[in-house]
């Protein structure tokens, strides 16, 4: 009872809160864009797209690109719903699921919405209960299925600290510099085999390393 009165009053708090302190949170921030063009060049042409990022990066490009039509694949356990409520009020959509509860209904879901129209579904591969920083095989599997690229972001901050779960997920304190890295859009062939798409999920790991990596250089150059 009381750890069912506890995660109530958790998602009322971030349902009243979020809003205002998101935005002034945001506010204080100064956040450079590297490679933009990528993801300028792929709305501009109407191009579906799969927004992929670790999900220890998950705080900085949802509070960029909050309110901007993307759809965030959210986990139908309690974090995750914290995260979605947070999300739908900062005007993100969401579909719920991961790799351990409901991830074929929304999976089926994504491949029906990207057929239908413009819809840029957002990933974070190693989601929602790791390992850390290792990439499954939902976003390379839903390219290959849909044909729609995938656009990898690093991430970098100068001031943060991190928390102590699986993910080491990092908390980007007020004022810090910041900076996102965008990759080049990544095709996965159609009708790509079991094999291949492991081998795809991982040189997306190598990626998504790569471009923090890249980011953290770039912001302190």
């Amino acid at each position: 009872m009381r750890k069912f009165f506890l995660q109530k009053l958790t998602l009322f708090m971030a349902i009243i809160l979020s809003r205002p302190l998101l935005s002034l949170f945001r506010s204080t921030l100064t956040i450079r864009l590297k490679n933009q063009h990528h993801i300028k060049t792929l709305r501009k042409s109407g191009q579906n797209f799969i927004f992929v990022f670790w999900h220890e990066n998950l705080m900085l490009p949802l509070l960029v690109h909050h309110n901007q039509g993307m759809t965030v694949l959210v986990s139908q356990h309690f974090d995750g719903e914290v995260i979605a409520r947070l999300l739908r009020v900062s005007g993100t959509k969401t579909i719920r699921g991961s790799s351990t509860r409901g991830g074929k209904t929304a999976f089926l879901q994504m491949k029906k919405m990207i057929r239908q129209g413009r819809f840029e579904v957002v990933f974070t591969p190693d989601g929602p209960t790791g390992p850390r920083r290792e990439a499954k095989l939902g976003a390379v599997r839903l390219a290959s299925q849909t044909g729609v690229p995938i656009l990898a972001v690093g991430v970098a901050a100068n001031r943060y600290y991190r928390l102590k779960s699986w993910d080491r997920m990092m908390l980007i304190k007020p004022f810090a510099k910041c900076l996102l890295s965008y990759s080049e859009p990544i095709y996965i062939h159609a009708g790509t085999d079991e094999r291949r798409l492991i081998a795809e999920a991982e040189k997306l790991s190598r990626r998504l390393n790569d471009l923090d990596r890249e980011a953290e250089n770039c912001l302190f150059s």
